[in-house]
């Protein structure tokens, strides 16, 4: 059979119809639920900052993430795969400011009142979550976004603070020195 152009569907009609087949049934959470819970996999997947729309680089190391998760359950293991934001630090100010036209930190409690500004931070860090969801879908990655956590949410900051805490009673947090493994190329350095 000789092939002829234009014959076949393009990529993404097959790509869409197969989502939406595995959206209708329920193919994700029957993988999940079809495993023990006693021979549990956990992979704690880096939240991706919500200060913007997925690149390349996102797509990626998200397929790679997936790929993990389909070999352990390939493997008979029980992997959920719960989504996260992450929505503090520099990056997430910096997207924020750029919006508000802000030009130094000097200017927030000044121009901007802090309330003000926390609740600008919030509403941006969620405007951009439903673009991260069509995409994640169309890649083909298999996770739990209706549960999805943000680092902007006191049950998770109060999760951290206890984890903090913990780990500092058990004696395993302290000031030291830093690790010579850390001194690469002069970066922790003081030249």
């Amino acid at each position: 059979m000789k092939f002829k152009n234009g014959t076949r569907r393009r990529a993404l009609e097959y790509e869409k119809d197969l989502a939406k087949k595995w959206k209708a049934n329920h193919a994700f959470e029957k993988s999940v639920d079809q495993r023990p819970v006693s021979n549990q996999w956990v992979f704690y997947d880096g939240p991706p900052f919500l200060t913007g729309t997925p690149h390349h680089g996102h797509l990626l190391v998200s397929a790679v993430k997936d790929a993990m998760g389909r070999f352990h359950t390939m493997k008979g293991q029980h992997v959920e795969r719960r989504w996260g934001w992450d929505c503090h630090g520099l990056p997430a100010e910096v997207y924020v400011e750029k919006q508000l036209g802000i030009k130094s930190k000097k200017e927030i409690g000044t121009t901007i009142s802090i309330s003000e500004y926390v609740r600008k931070c919030r509403e941006a860090m969620v405007r951009t979550g439903t673009e991260w969801e069509d995409t994640i879908e169309r890649l083909g990655r298999w996770v739990e976004f209706s549960g999805a956590y943000k680092t902007m949410d006191p049950e998770y900051m109060e999760s951290v603070w206890w984890a903090f805490k913990e780990l500092y009673d058990k004696g395993k947090i302290y000031e030291g020195e830093k690790s010579p493994d850390l001194l690469y190329e002069g970066c922790y350095t003081n030249q």
